[in-house]
């Protein structure tokens, strides 16, 4: 008889009494090893023959058939998300009665499992701030009280980068307001989706939201080396910052992504990355490749050159300015009328004054011919 690999499953055990199905793990690499993370083992680690019974999925991730008792397959990236603690391997008659709160978003990289306990008075527990649960072990949490003197509870989830921490995400949580709000790397997330709460009013509702925003990916930008080239330009709704194109509208999370690849799914940016990327980064890099010199780096100039071209333009306005000024002064036409008169013929015999400065006397002198 088959048996289920997940610990504390009890589905070949007297408390179940019907036919239970069997699935064979995923062959693809990414999603097996999301069924690795998230299922606890019996006795040796999941490998390519382990199987999991339908017990420790949704029903929605099975397929329906019209035989009776025909065989049952799963749906693809499916992931098993029922019955993965003792707690919920109780008696069918405890998880009965218990209302619950698992939940399974779908996000890139597979299912998101939230692992809440199936208590229904988990709904009505007091809000408290030392007794939220924190997503994992990299989450921390501190006490803050805001302007407003409302009660606030930062927590924040640290990684390494470069041997130095660095704070990746964060949840500003008031208590007084009952509201949240997410920032990535310090930048604010704009709203996503109905899973990441901007409300709550119970530590479930928190707690929930808090795992989710833990476990959805992060919109890592348009990373490729070939357009670092286009930095030196300016685009008015888009930035380069640290090696990474982003959009000013980026959504800081990635929660839906069109699959065609693998990296698709694990490296894509959001959706308003993508746009930039397809609208702006893309054309502009064509057009540089196609001709260098072309209207494309006379439209988009940097700054510094944009500077140098406006001085350039200032002094050739001053120089028209004062060639303009030049032409309308009456001086330059008497000039030019003396001399034309100095070069004029004078008679042998006429006699010529002489025009001295004032307080000496004008001379008289006569021109004969030396013949």
């Amino acid at each position: 008889m088959p048996s289920c690999c997940v610990a504390y499953c009890q589905s070949d055990s007297r408390w179940n009494t019907s036919l239970v199905s069997f699935f064979g793990v995923p062959k693809d690499p990414s999603l097996f090893e999301e069924w690795k993370r998230v299922i606890p083992i019996k006795r040796k680690a999941l490998n390519p023959k382990s199987l999991v019974c339908q017990l420790h999925f949704q029903e929605q991730c099975i397929k329906k058939t019209n035989r009776k008792h025909g065989p049952r397959r799963l749906k693809t990236d499916s992931i098993p998300t029922l019955r993965l603690t003792p707690e919920s391997n109780h008696s069918h008659q405890d998880t009965e009665n218990q209302a619950s709160l698992s939940m399974v978003f779908s996000v890139p990289g597979g299912l998101i499992v939230l692992k809440q306990k199936n208590r229904s008075n988990d709904e009505n527990r007091s809000l408290c701030m030392d007794q939220l649960k924190l997503p994992g072990e990299s989450w921390q949490s501190v006490k803050q009280v805001n302007d407003q003197q409302h009660p606030v509870l930062i927590c924040y989830e640290t990684i390494i980068v470069s041997l130095e921490p660095v704070v990746r995400k964060t949840a500003l949580i008031n208590f007084e307001t009952k509201e949240i709000e997410y920032k990535v790397f310090q930048r604010k997330c704009p709203p996503l989706n109905t899973f990441l709460l901007t409300t709550f009013s119970s530590s479930a509702q928190l707690e929930s939201s808090l795992q989710y925003f833990d476990c959805v990916r992060t919109c890592p930008g348009i990373t490729d080396e070939k357009f670092h080239e286009l930095k030196e330009f300016i685009f008015p709704f888009e930035f380069f910052e640290k090696g990474t194109w982003r959009s000013d509208s980026c959504l800081q999370l990635v929660a839906a992504v069109k699959q065609k690849t693998e990296d698709n799914l694990l490296k894509s940016a959001c959706s308003k990355c993508n746009k930039m990327l397809r609208t702006t980064l893309q054309p502009h890099f064509d057009k540089t490749k196609q001709s260098p010199a072309n209207v494309f780096k006379n439209q988009y100039l940097p700054r510094e050159a944009l500077l140098a071209k406006l001085t350039d333009l200032q002094k050739q306005n001053r120089t028209l300015e004062l060639a303009l000024k030049r032409q309308e002064e009456p001086e330059m036409v008497m000039a030019d009328v003396l001399e034309v008169e100095m070069f004029q013929p004078i008679d042998n015999d006429e006699e010529v004054t002489e025009e001295r400065p004032p307080g000496n006397k004008k001379m008289k002198y006569s021109r004969k011919n030396s013949d």
